[in-house]
C-alpha cells in the first residue's frame, strides 16, 4: 500500500507542476501584450531621470542617453497626443541611500491606464497561482503524511497510544464494534500531529516510527521556513509575524521584518516542490523499507520516479532517491545498477564528478548487459566506445531509438559530430522503431 501512497503522491506533484506550466505562459504573454505599451513610457522617464540626477559623465555618454531619451520620447507622442507623467517616488532609509522607489503614471488617456490596470491584473493573477500552488503542495505534502501515519497506525495501534485514551459512553455508542472505536481513536491521533508543525511532525517520525531521517539535516531548516511562508499565506495574508521570525534561521529570512509581505516567484515555488517531493518519498521509502524490507518492488517503483525526474533535469531529486536505492540490500540488481549509473549522472550534472571520478574509472561493468556499459561509456564521455556499442544494444532490442533520443545520459553523447554522422548511416533511423526487451530483473 505504500508504494500507491508514494505514487499518488508523485503523481499529485507532476500534475501540479503541469498546472502552473499551463497558466503560467497564457499568465505573462498577457502580462507582455500590455507590458509592451507602458514600458516606453518608464524607460524615458528613467533616463530623464538619470539625466537630472547624474553629474559625472564620461566623454560623449551622456549625449547619448539623451539621444536615447529624445528617440523613445519621439515615439510615445507619435502615439500618443495627451500628456503623460510619469512619477518617480523614493523611499530613502537613514544613511540617505535610496532604499526603494514607486512608479506613478498619469495620463488622461484611456488607452495607457487601460494597459497599466491589465498589466496590474496579469501580475496579481501570476502572483496568485504561485501562491495559491504552494498551498496547494503543502496540503499535499499533508495528505501523503497522513496516508502514511494512518499506514503505520493501522499496523501498530499501539504506537498511536490508543489504549491511554478514554472514551466516553455517548462516544462508544456510536461505534459498531471495537475495531471502530479503535480507528476513531487513530483519526483523532492523527488530526493532533497534522495540527502540530513541521518539527512535531520530524519528532514525531523518529521517536514513534523509529526513522533516521537522515537525509533530511541539510534541507531541515529550508523545509521549515516553505512550511513557516504557508502559514502566512493561509493565516496571515502573507504578512510575516513573530512566528515567522522565531521560527525561520536569519539566513533564509534576511531583511525580513515583522510587518513585511511575503511573496512567492515561480523559482521559489519550483524549488519548494522538489525539495518536499525528495524528503518525503524519502520519508515514504524508508518507512516502507522498515515495514516491509523484503519487498523488491521499490527499486522499480523509484526508479521510474527518478527517471521522470531525469527528464526535467531535477538532479537533487534523483540523487537522493537512487543514494536510497543503492542503501537498499533487497531490491534487485538490475534496479541497483540503474540506480548506480543515475547517481553518478547526478552528481557530474551537479557539478561534482570529482567526489565521483576514481570511482567511475576504476569501475568495470564487462559483466554486465551491454545497455549498462553504455550508461557508464557515457558518464565518462567515451564517445568512440558508446559509438561502437550502440548497434549492439539496438540490434538485441535493449533499447531503441527513441530512447537513445529520449535518454537524459546521452545528452552530451547526442550533441556530438559522431552521433550525427551515426544517425546519418544507420540503418536503425531508418526502419520503424522496435519494442524494447526488457532486462531481467535478476540480470546483470
Amino acid at each position: 500500500m505504500l508504494d500507491k501512497h508514494i505514487i499518488d503522491f508523485n503523481e499529485s506533484l507532476i500534475g501540479l507542476r503541469d498546472f502552473v506550466e499551463l497558466i503560467d505562459p497564457f499568465l505573462n504573454d498577457k502580462v507582455e501584450e500590455h507590458d509592451q505599451h507602458v514600458r516606453p513610457l518608464v524607460a524615458s522617464a528613467l533616463l530623464k531621470e538619470l539625466l537630472s540626477e547624474h553629474s559625472e559623465w564620461e566623454e560623449g555618454e551622456k549625449e547619448k542617453f539623451i539621444e536615447m531619451q529624445e528617440k523613445i520620447q519621439g515615439q510615445i507622442d507619435s502615439k500618443y497626443s495627451e500628456e503623460t507623467e510619469v512619477i518617480f517616488e523614493k523611499e530613502e532609509s537613514d544613511d540617505k541611500k535610496v532604499k526603494s522607489f514607486s512608479i506613478k503614471i498619469r495620463s488622461d488617456n484611456d488607452t495607457i491606464a487601460e494597459h497599466i490596470s491589465n498589466v496590474k491584473k496579469a501580475n496579481k493573477h501570476i502572483s496568485l497561482l504561485y501562491t495559491n500552488s504552494l498551498i496547494s503542495l503543502l496540503s499535499n505534502v499533508e495528505w501523503f503524511f497522513s496516508q502514511i501515519l494512518h499506514y503505520y497506525y493501522d499496523q501498530h495501534p499501539e504506537s498511536a497510544g490508543v489504549q491511554k485514551r478514554t472514551l466516553t459512553l455517548k462516544d462508544l455508542k456510536t461505534f459498531g464494534s471495537v475495531e471502530d472505536a479503535e480507528k476513531y481513536l487513530i483519526d483523532v491521533k492523527i488530526d493532533e500531529v497534522l495540527r502540530g508543525n513541521f518539527e512535531s511532525w520530524t519528532s514525531l517520525l523518529k521517536e514513534e516510527l523509529g526513522l533516521g531521517l537522515g537525509y533530511l539535516k541539510e534541507v531541515m531548516d529550508e523545509l521549515i521556513e516553505i512550511y513557516q511562508r504557508r502559514n502566512l499565506f493561509v493565516h496571515n495574508g502573507g504578512i510575516v509575524n513573530s512566528i515567522y521570525i522565531s521560527k525561520v534561521k536569519e539566513i533564509l529570512r534576511k531583511d525580513v521584518q515583522v510587518g513585511d509581505k511575503l511573496i512567492v516567484e515561480k523559482e521559489y515555488l519550483e524549488n519548494s516542490i522538489c525539495k518536499l517531493q525528495k524528503a518525503f518519498i524519502l520519508i515514504g521509502s524508508e518507512l516502507w523499507k522498515k515495514l516491509s524490507p523484503e519487498d523488491e518492488n521499490r527499486g522499480e517503483i523509484l526508479g521510474n520516479i527518478v527517471y521522470e525526474n531525469l527528464l526535467h533535469s531535477r538532479w537533487d531529486i534523483c540523487e537522493g532517491l537512487c543514494y536510497f536505492s543503492l542503501n537498499d540490500s533487497k531490491i534487485y540488481p538490475v534496479d541497483k545498477t540503474i540506480a548506480q549509473i543515475n547517481y553518478w549522472l547526478c552528481k557530474k550534472e551537479l557539478g561534482q564528478y570529482s567526489q565521483i571520478s576514481k570511482e567511475i574509472e576504476k569501475i568495470d561493468y564487462s559483466d554486465k548487459k551491454e545497455i549498462f556499459q553504455l550508461g557508464l561509456f557515457a558518464i565518462r564521455g567515451e564517445t568512440e566506445k558508446i559509438i561502437e556499442l550502440l548497434p549492439t544494444v539496438l540490434e538485441t532490442k535493449q533499447t531503441n531509438i527513441e530512447r537513445i533520443e529520449e535518454f537524459p545520459i546521452l545528452r552530451e553523447f547526442r550533441n556530438t559530430p559522431e552521433y550525427k554522422e551515426f544517425k546519418e548511416k544507420s540503418k536503425f533511423f531508418k526502419e520503424e522503431n522496435k519494442e524494447i526487451i526488457t532486462v531481467d530483473s535478476t540480470e546483470k
